[in-house]
């Protein structure tokens, strides 16, 4: 069984990153939701410096959840650090960017911020 050291910067011997989550509820209108996510916000998103990833979540009904999922769509963006994260969303294109979100998806939206440990696995094949 491998071993890990236990400092604050690597649990378990894995790379550290920064995320935040931003879980957009269901919309009334999903094709104006959609006309303005992917034409307007997204564009404005890219842009945020030092962003390393940006990824979209959208077909969501593949979670085995009890009733209807009460989430759309979900982003997730990422940074080498936590300075990086918050340079990234305090710059200008950031504030652009924020300041959008708030037109189209301020009370329907949850958003988390977060440290993530990319944790490394055995191979395949070993015990």
């Amino acid at each position: 069984m491998e071993q890990y050291a236990c400092n604050q910067n690597k649990l378990y011997g894995g790379i550290k990153l920064y995320k935040l989550l931003i879980m957009y509820h269901q919309p009334e209108d999903r094709e104006a939701w959609d006309d303005h996510y992917y034409n307007i916000h997204l564009p404005l998103a890219k842009q945020i410096p030092l962003t390393t990833s940006l990824t979209i979540n959208k077909d969501l009904s593949i979670t085995p959840m009890a009733g209807e999922n009460p989430y759309y769509l979900i982003a997730e963006m990422t940074w080498n650090s936590k300075e990086d994260m918050v340079k990234a969303l305090q710059s200008e294109e950031g504030h652009a960017s924020h300041d959008d979100f708030e037109s189209f998806a301020k009370d329907k939206v949850t958003m988390i911020g977060y440290e993530v440990e990319e944790v490394p696995l055995p191979q395949k094949g070993k015990a």
